[in-house]
């Protein structure tokens, strides 16, 4: 992993996660396009990450779900399974992560998640988290990711948030007792510019 970015993510961690913040500086999503093996990608990881579990289109997914598991159990990462609860709970996984889509239409989702698991939301526009912001705060997620924040390669030529939006955002998250997490674009050259920004994660494919 970088240096420059795992340094920079640590600082953004320790300055803006509240206290006894449940996320860590590093978050690694799979993608079965962009880490067709993310066994040794997870294995690359500092112990201070997280691993959001996608890989939606996997034949075998609950087996390799199962498998990144237990590497991740053993070296102490967590592990939040994307949009599956019965996987998660079959996983005994860290938590669960949802599509923005299912947070505006389902917000109750939430709700019908276990206290003890942690609650993850993708978010790409400002409304979703001020939509999120009126619902008790039991049904609200703990951490939204917010993307993208710079050009991807997954999105080639696609709109990218910038520090200014990415800003206000994350000053919003925090107001209602999320923790936002940066998405999309982040690398070793342009990590440093979040400091500008209340990040308290940051999050990838490319790691």
């Amino acid at each position: 992993m970088d240096k420059t970015l795992l340094k920079q993510a640590r600082n953004l961690n320790m300055r803006n996660g509240r206290a006894n913040c449940p996320f860590p500086p590093i978050v690694l999503m799979t993608d079965d396009k962009r880490l067709p093996d993310p066994e040794t990608a997870i294995r690359a990881l500092p112990r201070d990450s997280m691993v959001i579990f996608r890989h939606y289109d996997h034949p075998m997914r609950a087996e390799l779900g199962a498998r990144l598991r237990t590497i991740c159990r053993a070296r102490g990462i967590l592990f939040l399974v994307a949009d599956d609860v019965s996987l998660a709970l079959k996983l005994r996984a860290d938590g669960l992560h949802f599509p923005e889509y299912r947070a505006l239409s389902d917000p109750g989702i939430y709700r019908r998640i276990p206290d003890h698991l942690l609650r993850t939301s993708a978010c790409h526009h400002a409304h979703t988290i001020r939509h999120l912001a009126q619902l008790p705060r039991q049904n609200r997620p703990d951490g939204v990711l917010i993307s993208p924040v710079f050009a991807t390669k997954s999105h080639p030529g696609s709109a990218y948030l910038g520090l200014q939006r990415l800003s206000k955002m994350s000053l919003l998250c925090h107001a209602h007792d999320m923790q936002p997490i940066a998405l999309g674009g982040i690398d070793g050259r342009n990590v440093g510019t979040l400091r500008t920004c209340a990040i308290a994660s940051v999050a990838g494919i490319g790691f």
